[in-house]
């Protein structure tokens, strides 16, 4: 059975590989180039809770939950490549003798940490529940005495309940809640060290993984994240998966009703305790095992000179800890800490009204608020962007948009024709468009294009407006059609006196999409003299550019700038 497991990860480790590598070529009919995304239940949990929706593909999510509560473990070391990474970095740097070997594997009190993050992550992503329950009385109340039910006695009062708490979730799911799983979900946090900085040095080292370059903003510190915790290993072996990993401890939680579990013969035992040499999860399988911390690597089995162990169904209750063992005021100020860190970060303003220029989402992005009730900072919608625009936010979105997509047009354009990002989204914080609508033509024609933000001038440094030189560049890439930038000829003299006719630039902006191809291409590269910002994004009215009038039943679009 081990060397079946080992079969298994390097299935599962390839079979993720591959879909990086396919993701990269952007080939993605017909592959499911987000699977592991999507098979994470910790993903389909807290989206659950945020969102108040299963988003439609991770419902394997569910099918790894099932598994999980008759196997156990098997996801963490069987399926995850982060926890196969783990595995072979460990066996990379294990210099230890069998004595040092088994004392690292016994269970240590700090193993529970792992529950407390994942206390602070589900409170973070379910604080709409508090103004839901402070308001269901009113709501509960006013749908007890509305006129449209129609029952009596016990049956008006359970309708009014389940319409009053259906009304209270409603008025408070747009304000209150985070999506933070990311940051510590090991798929999640496996894709985007591997699109912001592993494949990418990979490839300046060799030369053979992109067709060009690829730089991203901060990778530099995704990758230190990523390579410390493979390192940790050498010191405390899983460390990650022990320690830090909320997936883990979900599936902890969940394996308490595992129906197959390693099962020990207390007569055949002779409390040697090789059993802990090769244990990945320590989860002291030389005692009462503890379920929810064995990964059923099975290596206890081949590591126990007596067969004293074996893998069985339904074994004992008595030779086994069912739970977690995590304190409960602990898990209390877990979740105090996270309803705490929610206004905190949220109420920074630079989500708000005080947000960053920088703050430009991928095209079919929803709305900020609920943006960040779905992103995953998997980044796997910058790992398949043509032209390395998308790149992860460090604080430009504010604390809770860390390794969130934004576009930064000094290192690429949104390509007019192209939907890429729409269609690897896992969690549908990028719902998926068509090109038509992206474009606004055909069934969209009425909607008009997609706009991520408006493009503007910086008169002091555009070089027609500020240096009398002729450049049409911005204007010669704009690639809508008509074209959101024009010009308008200028007569003047040049600074010898001599008399001079220039193309100075303008922005229409109701053509323009902000994609960032003028700022891209724009010849004074170090502070671009054209720019784009988030305002004016179709996505948000509150980032709203222009004015709708209504005059004599034609409605004409009026610029507040």
């Amino acid at each position: 059975m081990v060397w079946i497991r080992r079969l298994y990860e390097v299935l599962f480790l390839g079979l993720f590989l591959f879909f990086l590598v396919i993701t990269d070529l952007r080939y993605l009919k017909g592959w499911p180039v987000s699977l592991f995304l999507e098979a994470t239940p910790l993903v389909a949990v807290a989206t659950a809770l945020s969102t108040h929706t299963i988003y439609r593909n991770l419902v394997w999510g569910l099918l790894i939950l099932a598994v999980t509560m008759m196997l156990g473990r098997v996801w963490c070391n069987w399926m995850c490549p982060f926890g196969i990474l783990h595995h072979f970095f460990g066996w990379i740097g294990n210099r230890r003798n069998v004595k040092q070997a088994i004392e690292s594997n016994r269970y240590r009190k700090i193993y529970a940490i792992k529950y407390y993050i994942l206390a602070v992550m589900l409170v973070l992503a379910s604080i709409w529940v508090i103004p839901t329950l402070w308001n269901a009385p009113r709501e509960i109340g006013d749908a007890y005495r509305g006129t449209s039910l129609s029952s009596t006695g016990l049956a008006r009062v359970w309708d009014a309940v389940g319409l009053g708490l259906v009304r209270a979730a409603a008025a408070a799911k747009h304000d209150n809640a985070t999506l933070q799983i990311g940051l510590l979900d090991p798929i999640a946090l496996t894709v985007r060290s591997m699109t912001t900085a592993i494949l990418p040095s990979v490839h300046k080292a060799s030369e053979q993984v992109y067709t060009e370059n690829r730089e991203y903003m901060w990778g530099w510190i995704v990758g230190v994240i990523f390579i410390g915790l493979l390192v940790a290993n050498w010191w405390i072996p899983r460390f990650f998966c022990r320690v830090l990993c909320p997936l883990g401890a979900l599936l902890g939680v969940f394996s308490r009703f595992a129906l197959w579990r390693i099962d020990r013969d207390p007569v055949r035992c002779t409390d040697c305790d090789l059993c802990l040499k090769s244990c990945e999860g320590a989860s002291d399988p030389h005692k009462d095992l503890r379920k929810s911390e064995c990964f059923v690597c099975l290596n206890c089995i081949e590591d126990c000179p007596h067969d004293a162990l074996t893998f069985r169904f339904l074994p004992r209750k008595a030779s086994e800890v069912t739970y977690p063992e995590v304190g409960r005021r602990q898990i209390m100020l877990a979740g105090l800490a996270g309803l705490i860190a929610f206004p905190m970060v949220r109420r920074s303003g630079l989500v708000t009204k005080n947000f960053q220029r920088q703050a430009m989402r991928p095209p079919g992005s929803v709305a900020e608020d609920e943006f960040l009730r779905r992103c995953i900072k998997c980044d796997q919608c910058i790992r398949v962007c043509p032209t390395n625009v998308l790149q992860p936010a460090l604080f430009e979105t504010g604390t809770e948009g860390l390794w969130t997509p934004i576009m930064i047009s000094k290192m690429g354009w949104c390509e007019l024709n192209c939907t890429l990002c729409s269609q690897v989204c896992p969690t549908g914080a990028i719902r998926e468009i068509s090109i038509e609508e992206k474009l606004g033509v055909g069934p969209f024609e009425s909607k008009g294009p997609i706009k991520t933000g408006t493009a503007f001038y910086n008169h002091g440094r555009c070089l027609p407006w500020a240096m009398d030189t002729h450049c049409v560049v911005c204007e010669e890439v704009c690639p809508v059609s008509p074209k959101a930038i024009f010009t308008r000829i200028h007569k003047g003299t040049d600074r010898h006196g001599n008399p001079i006719e220039l193309k100075r630039p303008y922005i229409d902006p109701v053509r323009c999409i902000g994609c960032g191809i003028c700022e891209h291409e724009c010849p004074v590269k170090d502070d671009p003299a054209v720019y784009c910002t988030a305002i004016g994004e179709t996505r948000s009215e509150d980032r709203s550019l222009l004015l709708a009038l209504v005059n004599d039943g034609a409605q004409d679009l009026v610029s507040l700038g």
